[in-house]
């Protein structure tokens, strides 16, 4: 008898039943294999004497804050690096190279 015909011949409540018990086991399953992937995560984070956090936060790319090329005119605090979206100030501004800060 293969699996198809023994699903044939159970019952509505012995399905249930069945599929409970399935789900059941995915869950422990589940639970143990991440259980054992933490460890190998907190395992591997040690070689680098870090924790498995700072492993999944790091990155190599270290971003070097851009240079300003646009200076508010009414606020010389506000800047633009060029980089991104432009502030409203700067799409507000009629002219916007007016506002570019001389190389």
């Amino acid at each position: 008898m293969n699996d198809d015909d023994l699903i044939e011949s159970l019952s509505i409540e012995q399905l249930k039943a069945l599929i409970e018990k399935a789900q059941n086991s995915i869950e422990q399953k589940k639970a143990s294999e991440i259980e054992a992937i933490r460890e190998r995560m907190v395992e591997m984070a040690k070689r680098v004497d870090m924790a498995p956090e700072e492993v999944l936060n790091y990155s190599s790319r270290k971003r070097r804050p851009g240079k300003p090329k646009y200076r508010n005119p009414n606020d010389p605090e506000k800047t633009w690096t060029g980089r991104g979206k432009p502030p409203r100030w700067l799409k507000e501004m009629a002219d916007p190279e007016s506002c570019r800060i001389p190389e």
